[in-house]
């Protein structure tokens, strides 16, 4: 029993007893403010670190807003630097320098006029650059100027004298003002080496760029015009200041092409008070739109190389002309900034005035660049480049060797025949083009000429001379009559023997004749008989003959000056007079082309065909053209055009022109002369127009002998007939026609 009392105190400690309700409730809110404790502790944790994440965004924002700012004023701070502060000395041959207001320049490449190339592809007429090539004394070191010569003389073979002579009289020294392309490509290249090797001083440029009128040095500048126009010494710089002001006033210029005028012209107003010649540092003034007012630099100043004039050359001198022409120069105006006085072509005469628009440069090249030491602009991807666009070229359908011949004949016919002038020319009827047309008086445009008769010489009399036909209008007439049948080639018409009263007026014949028939009234050239013939038509009638053969119009020939000729008005030809001395060639007027085309209506089968000299027309990229031209027009049946040919060779056997025949060749043609009273002096204009042809091949000519004073010389039969025939023996010598023999 002791026993088991003694176990239940001993384990009375473990002993598990049940709480009661009052604890029980104790404990539960010692728990639940224990968790409640917890629960704070971890809200009050995370609080701190959303502040800490709070704050620490914050201050990220602001430490980059304030980077940000910070580098805006920065750049701020810069550009207003830049804007108020003078730029530094810029090193002009540092090719990035953005700068440097000559590290950028444009070159004009100015266009060419195209070439003329004769039948035989000689070029008749070429354009090329000439460059004038200056530098600037003081700007040379002084030690190494002999080097500077030396290799002046190697590059452009320019005379070491000539070099020396220049550079004695200080300032800027023109070396040369003809030197050719190639030279000038050697020079650009020298220019650089003497720059490597140290050759040129460095001299200072101050860049003027006003942006107002109202700035004190164009003040300064106008007041001193005003004054010196007033007390009239004015200078032609002086003039440009106040008509610029007068145009602004007037509204015929912007401001801003008044500002530039002005700019420039203060750079010159500047300059003139500069001694240039003694000091390379001496500070000069030059104007650069680009570039702030005021602002300078240092650069080494070597050759200036620029184009000086564009020549037109003639390398066969008097050879074609004066069909050829020449050109003039004129003022020309290359860019807004750029002037030059000897590079715009004027074209006078001939093909080149004819052909002056297509033959002319249609616009000039642009360059745009960086420069290298040596000036030359640096083509990268900084350079910008505008081809220019050269004129056409023109191939002429006269063959230079035919010419040269044909011109060898005229002037030993003009000194045998004591004339004027001897014209003549050669067509091929069916297609109008022209293988010769020459004159025994030629000038060279190479060189100037002082002739009294220089302008007659420079005259395509050919073209722009009208004469009277006197007969040789005669086969004209008589072919019109007999495509409209109003001939009776039976009648027998009373000639008065050579003596013919038409009203108060007399006729005459220089081959007296009792009577013929129509065709023995052309082939014999009886004016009586011609009178005859055309008595019954009307004044109208009269007219509509002429025009039909194109008498007082122009031909349409490539050539310029056309004249016209002269038509008589109907009320003329009403008169019986003017109608009977109008059908031997007097009364009306005709050029040489005029009657040489109405000749190659015989020949053609009765065609008024476009007379040309030009053949084709080459692009600068090569492409072909021909020249547009009027379709023939049929005048007269062919059967008409043949009987023509074979009454004109009759003419020649039988008739005026005997001396017009070439054996071996079937020759036909008329004669005609017709006075001119010049300056009281009677002259005599001798003429033959007709064909050769050797039964496949046909070719017109036609010779007009300009006042030949000879007196047993001045029928037309005893001139240009013989003429005739020797260019007829030329063309088969030649191989245009195959004599038969």
């Amino acid at each position: 029993m002791l026993d088991n009392a003694n176990e239940s105190i001993l384990f009375s400690n473990f002993t598990i007893k049940p709480y009661s309700k009052l604890e029980r409730r104790k404990k539960e809110l010692e728990k639940q403010k224990k968790q409640e404790l917890i629960a704070y502790y971890k809200e009050q944790k995370n609080l701190r670190e959303f502040e800490e994440q709070k704050n620490f965004r914050a201050w990220r924002l602001f430490l980059l807003l304030g980077t940000f700012a910070t580098c805006f004023v920065i750049f701020i701070l810069a550009v207003y630097a830049k804007i108020i502060t003078k730029p530094p000395n810029m090193d002009p041959y540092n090719k990035y320098s953005r700068d440097y207001p000559w590290s950028n320049k444009v070159d004009i490449d100015l266009g060419l006029r195209g070439q003329i190339l004769s039948g035989d592809n000689y070029i008749l007429a070429s354009s090329k650059k000439l460059y004038k090539v200056g530098i600037y004394v003081p700007s040379i070191q002084e030690e190494k100027k002999d080097v500077v010569i030396n290799l002046l003389n190697i590059y452009a073979n320019l005379n070491k004298d000539s070099i020396q002579t220049a550079l004695n009289k200080g300032g800027n020294a023109i070396i040369s003002e003809s030197a050719s392309s190639i030279d000038a490509i050697n020079l650009r290249q020298l220019n650089a080496k003497l720059a490597r090797l140290g050759a040129y001083k460095k001299c200072t440029f101050t860049y003027i760029n006003k942006d107002s009128l109202e700035d004190s040095e164009f003040k300064e500048m106008i007041a001193h015009a005003e004054i010196t126009s007033d007390k009239g010494r004015a200078t032609s710089l002086d003039r440009q200041i106040l008509k610029t002001l007068q145009d602004l006033q007037k509204e015929q210029i912007t401001e801003s092409k008044a500002l530039q005028i002005l700019n420039q012209a203060l750079v010159e107003y500047k300059n003139r008070q500069i001694d240039l010649s003694k000091e390379c540092y001496t500070p000069i003034f030059a104007y650069n739109e680009n570039v702030k007012d005021n602002a300078s630099t240092r650069v080494e100043r070597g050759l200036d190389i620029s184009v000086s004039s564009i020549e037109r050359e003639y390398p066969f001198n008097n050879l074609m002309q004066p069909i050829l022409g020449f050109t003039n120069y004129s003022k020309k105006k290359i860019n807004e900034n750029l002037y030059d006085d000897k590079l715009k072509f004027v074209a006078q005469s001939g093909v080149e005035k004819y052909r002056d628009g297509i033959l002319s440069a249609k616009h000039d090249g642009r360059i745009a660049g960086r420069a290298d030491r040596g000036g030359n602009i640096i083509f990268d991807k900084h350079s910008r480049e505008i081809a220019k666009e050269d004129g056409f070229n023109i191939t002429l359908s006269i063959p230079l060797n035919l010419q040269a011949k044909v011109q060898e004949i005229l002037e030993s016919a003009s000194k045998q025949y004591h004339a004027e002038q001897i014209i003549a020319g050669i067509m091929n009827p069916h297609t109008g083009e022209i293988l010769a047309l020459a004159s025994s008086h030629s000038f060279n445009p190479n060189v100037g000429q002082r002739d009294s008769d220089i302008t007659s010489r420079m005259r395509v009399l050919g073209v722009e001379r009208s004469f009277e036909p006197g007969s040789t209008i005669k086969p004209l007439i008589f072919s019109y009559l007999a495509n409209k049948k109003w001939i009776n080639y039976s009648e027998e018409i009373d000639l008065h023997n050579g003596i013919y009263n038409l009203r108060t007026f007399t006729i005459r014949d220089s081959t007296p004749l009792k009577s013929a028939k129509p065709e023995q009234i052309l082939i014999k050239s009886s004016n009586i008989g011609m009178t005859k013939l055309t008595k019954n038509l009307s004044g109208t009638q009269m007219q509509e003959l002429f025009k039909t053969f194109g008498v007082g119009e122009n031909t349409g020939i490539d050539i310029a000056n056309e004249a016209n000729g002269l038509l008589p008005s109907v009320n003329k030809l009403n008169k019986e007079v003017e109608k009977g001395t109008a059908s031997y060639g007097y009364g009306l007027r005709m050029t040489f082309i005029q009657l040489l085309r109405g000749y190659a209506v015989f020949n053609n089968g009765g065609y008024l065909v476009n007379p040309h000299v030009t053949k084709i027309l080459e692009s600068p990229e090569g492409k072909i053209f021909y020249p547009a031209l009027e379709s023939p027009k049929q005048i007269i049946s062919k059967q008409s055009a043949e009987y023509m040919q074979k009454l004109l060779n009759r003419v020649v056997k039988e008739g005026t022109a005997k001396r017009a025949d070439v054996q071996g060749l079937i020759v036909g043609g008329k004669t005609g002369t017709a006075r001119e009273i010049t300056r009281e002096v009677t002259i005599y204009n001798g003429s033959f127009f007709g064909y050769a042809s050797d039964g496949k091949t046909t070719y017109t000519i036609g010779v007009v002998a300009y006042g030949s004073q000879a007196n047993e010389d001045y029928y037309g039969g005893q001139t240009a007939a013989p003429i005739f025939a020797r260019l007829a023996t030329l063309l088969a010598t030649e191989g245009y026609l195959t004599a038969k023999h």
